[in-house]
């Protein structure tokens, strides 16, 4: 058995591979299907583009109280079967998409879609965070962020593909919970605790630092507002991020793009974000305390090229920059959040606050758009990435007046 740093000692490297195999779950709900929303309103020409755009917001809707609850559930003692269980639901909603003709029926299981991600998604970070240590703790939260932004890159590419065949075939991207699910042995406490070598000299097949005890976090003196400025940030930066994955088809679509390149083009966003949550180590080296302010940058020079260009080259290009910056900057938050939690035991329940944040960011994309849209009077394809960026620019600006907070040191 082959085993890999953990920043104080040894761990077998099929529990890394197991629990970044969680990962693979976490994005897909709503995302995955985002490429196909334009065809699904011409195969539903009754609905609204709101009810088409529930397929990607009432997941994440759903998911968001699903992770509060898990968050407390989900203790030492009961993490894998809260794990189990959220990977079932979850691969059967996947099935049931695979027979569901209404949009009603699309609909209702998007909702059954949220409830078994929301269970997975604090236990995909809380189980990293509870066995890593120091660097190797930064390192794979990043290659948490890469795994679960790098299998959106197929997903999307196959939506956008098998879209153009039957629309029914695109939905079996759900069904890949059904890897973590045969990999669960080897993420129990009891499997894990047994193979574990405190202490031991890291002979690694994982490039890493070599293994030491590495030193303790500083505490944070107010972790309550600590941990509500780094989900404020959080919420900002995703909510502007992400306007392009409900906006870029129906963009696209009305500038003359066919489905298969709103496939190609949102793939390119997961393809930065996974070179940046796996490239966070020596970006971190590189940038220093700087690190979240170039990741505001050049997500907003992205969202500036969606809303200024109308080429399927500058479609791509300025995906790939919004992908860099957030895959960047969302391993970042994810070690914040570990930093300002008492202890390991209770990194699960931090993790489920941050990340129900996150999923909050998805949920209210819309809602931020539409009354922006109102208050400016401007239904425009291209408005949406303008405000975006203006967002995006005034959190830029607080993070300058308050570059000395926990929240923007990096």
């Amino acid at each position: 058995m082959k085993y890999i740093s953990n920043g104080k000692g040894q761990i077998p490297l099929i529990t890394l591979i197991a629990l970044l195999s969680i990962s693979l779950t976490v994005n897909l709900p709503g995302l995955a299907v985002s490429p196909m929303l334009g065809k699904l309103a011409d195969i539903f020409p009754h609905a609204s583009q709101l009810e088409v755009q529930l397929l990607t917001l009432l997941p994440n809707l759903v998911i968001i109280p699903i992770i509060l609850i898990a968050g407390k559930i989900a203790s030492v003692r009961y993490q894998t079967a809260v794990l189990a269980a959220g990977l079932a639901i979850f691969i059967l909603s996947g099935v049931l998409y695979l027979t569901a003709d209404t949009m009603p029926m699309l609909v209702g299981l998007g909702a059954l879609l949220g409830v078994g991600c929301g269970l997975i998604v604090p236990i995909a970070a809380g189980l990293l965070s509870e066995w890593f240590y120091g660097e190797q703790k930064v390192r794979v939260l990043g290659f948490k962020s890469g795994t679960s932004n790098g299998i959106v890159i197929l997903a999307t590419i196959f939506v956008g593909w098998a879209a153009g065949f039957s629309w029914h075939s695109a939905f079996c991207v759900y069904l890949v919970p059904v890897i973590p699910l045969l990999l669960l042995p080897f993420m129990s406490n009891s499997f894990i605790r047994k193979h574990l070598r405190e202490g031991a000299p890291a002979t690694s097949a994982v490039p890493s630092a070599p293994a030491a005890a590495a030193p303790a976090a500083p505490r944070v003196a107010h972790p309550a507002t600590t941990l509500a400025g780094v989900i404020g940030l959080y919420v900002a930066l995703t909510a502007t991020s992400m306007v392009f994955t409900y906006y870029l088809p129906f963009t696209m679509k009305h500038y003359g793009l066919t489905t298969a390149q709103v496939g190609v083009a949102t793939a390119m966003f997961y393809v930065t974000a996974m070179i940046g949550g796996f490239s966070l180590t020596p970006f971190l080296h590189l940038a220093r305390r700087t690190a979240l302010y170039v990741c505001c940058i050049i997500m907003t020079a992205g969202l500036l090229t969606l809303g200024c260009f109308h080429t399927m080259a500058a479609y791509v290009t300025g995906v790939l920059l919004i992908g860099f910056g957030y895959g960047l900057f969302q391993p970042i938050v994810y070690n914040k959040t570990t930093e300002i939690a008492p202890d390991k035991a209770r990194s699960t329940k931090y993790f489920s606050y941050t990340l129900a944040g996150n999923y909050t960011a998805l949920a209210i994309v819309p809602v931020m758009v539409e009354l922006f849209q109102r208050i400016f009077n401007n239904h425009t394809p291209d408005f949406p990435y303008f405000i975006a960026a203006a967002i995006l620019g005034l959190t830029f600006l607080v993070g300058l007046v308050k570059h000395k907070s926990f929240v923007w040191r990096t």
